[in-house]
C-alpha cells in the first residue's frame, strides 16, 4: 500500500505546460482557473493533500503563511509538512486557517464530502476552500481511487454543508475531454512502472524495478514510444482550439470549485 500511495504519477515542483505532457489539456484549464481566482485566497492557507506543492507560486503572493497536509504514507523526504493525516481527519485546530486547497485529492478519499466537513472545522468564519474534483479520469493511484464527480452533487452537498459556493467552472469542455481521453490511451497502452523506474534512475533516486528491465521495455517499446510522443502534443494542440470554438460543457474533465464557509 505504501509503494502504490508513493507511486503517483503527480506534478513535480511546479505545474507542466508542455504540449508533450500528456495531461496538458487538464492542467491548462486547471492553471487557467487558478491563476483567474487564486486572489480569493488569504492568510493562513492550508494545502491538502498537497504533494509537492506544484500550486505554490500561484497563492503566495497574496497569503501570510502556506502550509502543507499529506498522508503519512505520501511523504516525500524533501519537504517539510505540518499536519499529516488520513483524510477525511486532519490534525488542524479548529478555526485556524482563513484558505484551503486541494487539487486532484478528493476523489482518493473513501469519504470525500466527510473531508469537506473537515474543512469546515478548521476553517475560519468566512474562510474559502478551492479545490479541483475530476468528472473524467482514467483509474490511478489505485487501489485509492474511489469516486468521480458532477456539479449536481457537489452543489447539493456543500451547500447542505453550510457553505456558499463562490464559483464553479467546468475544467475544459466536450473536445478536451475527448482530446484527454485520447492522450490518456496513448499512455495506457505502456507499463508505467517501467516508465516511473527510469525518471528516477535518472535522477539518482532509488529503482523499485532493476534499471536493465525498464530499458529493456523501453527499447521493445520504441517504435509507440515514438509514436505517442509525436502524437500528443498534435491531439493536444487541435482538441483544445475545438474545444473552445464548438465544445459543450454537459462533457467536462472535471470541476474547480471555491467556497465560502457561512
Amino acid at each position: 500500500m505504501i509503494e502504490e500511495r508513493r507511486n503517483a504519477i503527480r506534478q513535480d515542483g511546479e505545474v507542466s505546460l508542455s504540449l508533450f505532457n500528456y495531461c496538458f489539456l487538464v492542467y491548462y484549464y486547471l492553471t487557467k482557473e487558478i491563476k483567474k481566482n487564486a486572489h480569493y485566497a488569504k492568510g493562513n492557507l492550508l494545502d491538502v493533500g498537497c504533494g509537492s506543492s506544484p500550486f505554490y507560486g500561484y497563492f503566495i503572493k497574496y497569503i501570510n503563511k502556506y502550509l502543507k497536509h499529506e498522508h503519512p504514507e505520501a511523504i516525500k523526504p524533501n519537504i517539510d509538512y505540518d499536519y499529516l493525516s488520513e483524510l477525511p481527519k486532519i490534525s488542524a485546530p479548529d478555526n485556524s486557517v482563513d484558505t484551503i486547497i486541494s487539487f486532484s485529492v478528493l476523489e482518493h478519499v473513501s469519504e470525500p464530502f466527510e473531508t469537506i466537513n473537515e474543512f469546515k472545522r478548521i476553517l475560519k468564519t468566512n474562510g474559502m476552500f478551492i479545490i479541483s474534483v475530476p468528472q473524467y479520469w482514467h483509474l490511478h493511484e489505485e487501489p485509492h481511487d474511489y469516486l468521480r464527480f458532477t456539479k449536481h452533487v457537489l452543489n447539493k452537498k456543500i451547500i447542505g454543508m453550510g457553505f456558499e459556493i463562490v464559483y464553479m467552472k467546468e475544467l475544459g469542455k466536450s473536445f478536451a475531454t475527448v482530446g484527454q481521453a485520447f492522450c490518456n490511451a496513448l499512455i495506457l497502452m505502456f507499463d508505467l512502472n517501467h516508465v516511473k523506474n527510469i525518471f528516477s534512475f535518472l535522477k539518482r533516486q532509488k529503482t523499485d524495478i532493476p534499471i536493465i528491465k525498464s530499458i529493456t521495455y523501453a527499447v521493445l517499446m520504441s517504435p509507440l514510444i515514438i509514436l505517442s510522443i509525436a502524437l500528443i502534443p498534435i491531439i493536444n494542440v487541435f482538441f483544445l482550439i475545438l474545444d473552445k470554438i464548438l465544445g459543450s460543457p454537459r462533457d467536462t474533465i472535471g470541476y474547480f470549485v471555491i467556497a465560502k464557509k457561512i
